[in-house]
């Protein structure tokens, strides 16, 4: 007789929405990282800068930090909060519809107004903001930390619903 919880990761497993849910947390994790990961080069670069002027090549640095903060946000609301919402069946609306939806759901916090890190998204990808750099790269690293909560709350909540209950078949019994 098959065990319950094999049956339970079967049916998971041929689900696409698990699948594309599975694939884009792996996906959105490593866009997070390689946020972080550029957030502590630029930290490095900015305690630099106090002594003397950073080089073309460092502030091209700069700039990788603003892009990767573009494509985790656009990850973590565009791909894994809509896959979210499709496997719960709530999949309508904007990104501040689908924003405050996870608020309601406690996936993102309610004193933060996620429309500021949108917008900053937008000036960074769609407005040419080269006078404005260092303030850009300051208002980027304050949301670091807020960037990874996103995701890792996102991630929780997808195991506490029981989304991700099947990373390995149990023992047999």
């Amino acid at each position: 007789m098959d065990h319950p919880m094999t049956n339970q990761i079967t049916n998971h497993v041929d689900n696409p929405m698990i699948t594309q849910l599975m694939n884009d947390l792996e996906l959105a994790e490593r866009a997070v990282k390689v946020f972080n990961q550029s957030a502590k080069k630029t930290q490095l670069l900015l305690d630099k800068a106090i002594v003397s002027p950073l080089t073309d090549d460092e502030r091209e640095t700069l700039e990788a930090l603003t892009a990767r903060y573009g494509r985790a946000l656009d990850f973590l609301t565009q791909k894994l909060l809509r896959t979210i919402d499709r496997i719960e069946l709530t999949d309508d609306g904007s990104v501040l519809d689908r924003i405050n939806r996870f608020k309601k759901r406690k996936v993102l916090r309610d004193d933060i107004n996620y429309a500021v890190l949108k917008d900053l998204r937008n000036q960074i990808v769609h407005e040419y903001i080269i006078d404005e750099t260092d303030r850009v790269v300051i208002e980027v690293l304050n949301f670091t930390t807020l960037i990874t909560e996103m995701f890792l709350k996102a991630k929780e909540y997808c195991h506490t619903k029981g989304f991700l209950t099947l990373r390995s078949k149990p023992h047999d019994s």
